[in-house]
């Protein structure tokens, strides 16, 4: 029977989603726009005294899924801006751009989320956090196939969910690819299909970069003193290597992200995925890292050549929350600590409360979410981490005065 509740429901689904703030640094930003057809339209960008101070022009195309990113430069550091697309502006279309140094952040991690109201009670909560960027590390959205029109149509109906849209049009975005928005549950980069994946991921997500040479998407920003590093352990898993050595990262991956730790100068590095970075998982469960001992060996290799202080892992997945010390220390000097987070929907996964020789908390937390807070302290900068839910409540919360190994 077609009720108040089935209009609700089809209005938000038909809904457009708005503009969404990508990649932002103390002087410029990136931002997306979608059309409902091939368009030419006008973004301006306002001072506090509602002054234009800069008007450019985003063309959408057919060829492009009606999408456009565009970089917006020539900002002032640490300034609240506003914006207006196509003539249009909201309350919450605005920005504001890093402090020149930052002196801190401000980031929530979350993974695993749909379009019902509970993983909107989570954009809610965010929104109230003062957040200065929002990870998502994959299951965002939920696609399972690499048509390119569905993949288009799946990332269109997340993002026009007005909680979420509300949240990224004033927090910038940065997202990474799980299983499930990569193509098909539990896959690897055999998936046929998968450059449909990857084109509408960049389509729809305004991140700094994507991958390399046409290649996967991993990349890396920088906010204070942490640098994010977003792997992509879908496009390369087992498309190289030997049957007993199998490929994760790639070859071209590794070079980039043994480069990329080398030239960090930050004091925390948080490399960060939607696959688990241990094997404490449910009977059966083909990707973790734990499958692939020799590439998670490969990993702290990586994080010892490149004398990498401060480093967490945050990964998602698994429908479960938990907080696990790795036995680190004789290889990179210092235990890595991993934060699992997941879910921000309301679907859990008992079977991966699965015993682990370093775990710190595990929780079954529906509609939860990881968030990081860095700032300046006596001894250096402070970084605290908590596992939290849609309430706000801190579940579990793990601090550092100074970078574990410096």
């Amino acid at each position: 029977m077609f009720n108040i509740l089935s209009l609700v429901l089809l209005m938000v689904s038909a809904a457009a989603p708005g503009p969404v703030i990508g990649d932002l640094t103390s002087t410029s930003v990136r931002l997306w726009v979608h059309t409902d057809g091939p368009k030419e339209v006008p973004v301006v960008v306002r001072d506090g005294e509602g002054t234009p101070v800069q008007e450019l022009k985003a063309t959408t195309t057919a060829a492009n899924g009606n999408c456009s990113t565009i970089t917006i430069q020539g900002l002032e550091p640490g300034t609240r801006y506003t914006y207006s697309v196509g003539g249009q502006s909201q309350e919450a279309w605005w920005f504001r751009t890093l402090a020149d140094p930052a002196p801190s952040c401000r980031m929530a991690f979350g993974s695993c989320a749909n379009e019902k109201e509970g993983s909107s009670k989570v954009w809610r909560r965010l929104d109230a956090e003062n957040l200065t960027a929002l990870v998502l590390l994959g299951d965002t959205p939920y696609i399972d196939t690499t048509n390119l029109d569905r993949q288009r149509e799946r990332y269109r109906e997340f993002s026009a969910v007005p909680a979420f849209g509300t949240l990224v049009a004033h927090v910038p975005l940065y997202s990474t690819w799980d299983d499930h928005d990569f193509g098909r549950n539990d896959t690897d980069g055999n998936l046929p299909g998968k450059e449909n994946s990857r084109r509408a991921f960049r389509e729809h997500r305004p991140n700094p970069s994507f991958g390399e040479d046409g290649k996967g998407i991993y990349t890396s920003f920088r906010q204070g003193p942490v640098e994010v590093f977003l792997l992509d352990p879908r496009w390369f898993a087992r498309t190289e290597g030997e049957e007993e050595d199998p490929s994760l990262l790639g070859a071209q991956q590794w070079k980039w992200l043994e480069r990329s730790l080398g030239q960090s100068t930050a004091p925390y590095k948080v490399i960060a995925g939607g696959m688990v970075f241990n094997a404490a998982v449910r009977k059966g469960k083909s990707d973790c890292w734990g499958v692939y001992p020799k590439e998670y060996a490969r990993l702290l290799e990586v994080i010892k050549k490149t004398g990498s202080t401060g480093v967490v892992f945050v990964s998602g997945d698994v429908h479960w929350s938990r907080a696990i010390q790795h036995d680190t220390a004789d290889v990179v000097g210092y235990d890595v600590f991993e934060f699992v987070t997941s879910p921000i929907h309301e679907h859990l996964i008992k079977a991966a409360d699965a015993p682990h020789p370093g775990l710190a908390f595990s929780i079954g937390e529906v509609n939860s979410f990881l968030l990081l807070d860095a700032a300046p302290g006596p001894e250096g900068p402070v970084l605290s981490m908590s596992l939290c839910n849609a309430a706000g409540e801190r579940l579990y919360s793990k601090q550092w005065d100074s970078p574990p190994g410096q």
